[in-house]
């Protein structure tokens, strides 16, 4: 064989062998990534399994995790936070024979974050009849508006509304302003506290319209235990001499398939001085079925 021949074939092996080492990075692997770019740990993590599973994308690998990390970047995060998620929740129950009853309950929470703004609305109605009486009969709806002044620390501001006749008011409304801080904000770990003054309004079925002076304290939590489980925990509570007011609840919620998830929740309710000697405590059990959207 000629040298020249000979020269040219082993060319064309190296450019055949560089060609085939350099395969391009499969797009699920790369959407795994740039998932995985809010937390350090789990990102080393998927990149070495990446890069085990994908020698021939070494190179293409690092491109991406150093576009990931360079100063500016957007990530996950920060897309997400232009994203409007929001879930509506569907539950009831119908009891016949010795018992005639039937209960409903339903809620819409709505949240848009942006890089300076966030904003909660939460709106809730649950409705038992028993036999031909009224047994539960309220509506609730809250709005938030947090304004970003770290990572961390955020001012707040809330609207709260409410009616319910058989806690023993027409309509209860409160407006709070404070500041709220990210205690901890982990991909699977997040708790937030908020504190400040707030002013309430209501009008008790024993008594006329009051307006009053009080303080609220919030505390939220979620935990993301496995993909496809959450359990979170909100307490908020409004101290003022008149009646001071604490709310509780818990919820599970698993994700069953697509759009849809499953939420079972535990929420306590106590009114220090409740109007016309109604109970001081009230709890509600619910499982609801959520759609997001």
């Amino acid at each position: 064989m000629k040298p020249w021949i000979a020269s040219l074939t082993a060319a064309a092996l190296m450019l055949q062998a560089q060609t085939a080492k350099a395969a391009p990075l499969p797009q699920a692997v790369a959407d795994v990534i740039a998932a995985a770019a809010d937390d350090p740990e789990t990102l080393k993590a998927v990149i070495k399994a990446a890069k085990k599973a994908n020698p021939g994308s070494v190179a293409e690998i690092d491109a991406q995790v150093a576009a990931l990390q360079a100063p500016g970047a957007a990530t996950p995060a920060a897309a997400m936070a232009e994203q409007t998620p929001a879930r509506a929740q569907l539950g009831g129950s119908i009891s016949t024979g010795n018992t005639n009853e039937r209960a409903f309950a339903a809620a819409l929470d709505f949240e848009k974050q942006t890089a300076a703004w966030g904003h909660d609305l939460n709106l809730s109605l649950d409705y038992k009849r028993e036999g031909e009486d009224t047994t539960k009969d309220r509506y609730f709806a809250a709005y938030s508006l947090q304004r970003k002044l770290t990572p961390r620390l955020y001012a707040v501001g809330v609207l709260w509304g409410e009616r319910d006749r058989f806690a023993g008011y027409n309509f209860r409304f409160s407006e709070s302003l404070g500041l709220g801080y990210r205690l901890i904000d982990r991909p699977k770990l997040k708790l937030r506290l908020e504190g400040g003054p707030a002013l309430r309004q209501a009008e008790y079925l024993s008594s006329d319209y009051e307006g009053t002076i009080a303080a609220r304290g919030a505390g939220y939590l979620t935990w993301r235990i496995g993909p496809r489980l959450e359990f979170s925990q909100t307490l908020v509570a409004y101290l003022e001499n008149r009646n001071t007011t604490l709310l509780a609840s818990s919820a599970i919620t698993t994700r069953l398939q697509g759009a849809f998830s499953a939420r079972a929740s535990y929420e306590l309710r106590h009114e220090a001085e409740p109007p016309n000697d109604r109970q001081k405590t009230d709890t509600t059990t619910r499982v609801t079925l959520l759609y997001s959207f």
